[in-house]
């Protein structure tokens, strides 16, 4: 497909990157710091996530996940599937592909890699975080594991380029922190904030100048 062909094409060049990223960043956290996401401790640990484009009833799509009420930093938010690089992983984008298998039951081998987004420290849960973009031939069937994923949450991925759908709320975090004035994608009614907007944004530059070249329609 073209869209796919030129969007592996476009991960090749120079990404967004950081300035992208940063427009979903709370401007609170931004004004203490505008590049806190950027800066990786020397220990921090490995993560990958994938974001997985597949077309269903005619529009592209994308699929995020709600996490279940944990005592931990990101219990209860909207993300891609992902977690911490293992050792039986042979690289990153085989931790990407195992996550999404273990988490959504999508099997590994019906995915194919189409390139990879900025990576992206997480200073709250210390994590180092590979985002990795995958294509599906057809829409997916979900078997999630209940212990990991609360709520599949299917997503237009024309959505992402909606202004009307980029709004500021405030944050209450696991942590006890009060946020003001934080971006967020209204997807499906979900609020979408933190990292995983701030890689969804970078995408959805990306997307825009395809979009400007003929390259993808909704």
């Amino acid at each position: 497909m073209t869209f796919i062909v030129k969007l592996k094409e476009r991960l090749l060049e120079p990404l967004p990157g950081i300035e992208a990223q940063l427009k979903m960043m709370s401007s609170g956290l931004r004004k203490n710091d505008p590049e806190m996401y950027q800066k990786a401790a020397k220990d921090a640990k490995k993560a990958c996530v994938l974001l997985l484009l597949f077309q269903k009833e005619g529009s592209w799509h994308t699929v995020l996940m709600e996490r279940p009420e944990t005592p931990y930093a990101h219990s209860k938010q909207i993300s891609f599937p992902g977690g911490g690089l293992e050792d039986s992983d042979a690289d990153l984008a085989a931790g990407a592909l195992r996550e999404t298998e273990e988490e959504f039951g999508i099997p590994r081998e019906n995915i194919s890699l189409v390139g990879r987004l900025s990576q992206l420290y997480i200073p709250v849960s210390g994590y180092l975080v590979y985002p990795f973009v995958g294509y599906l031939k057809e829409a997916p069937s979900y078997a999630p594991d209940p212990r990991e994923v609360a709520e599949v949450i299917e997503v237009k991925v024309a959505d992402l380029m909606n202004p009307s759908l980029r709004k500021l709320t405030t944050i209450n975090t696991p942590n006890g922190l009060r946020l003001k004035e934080v971006p967020y994608f209204d997807l499906n009614e979900k609020i979408v904030w933190g990292a995983t907007a701030m890689m969804l944004n970078e995408f959805s530059e990306i997307l825009a100048r395809l979009q400007e070249e003929g390259h993808f329609e909704a």
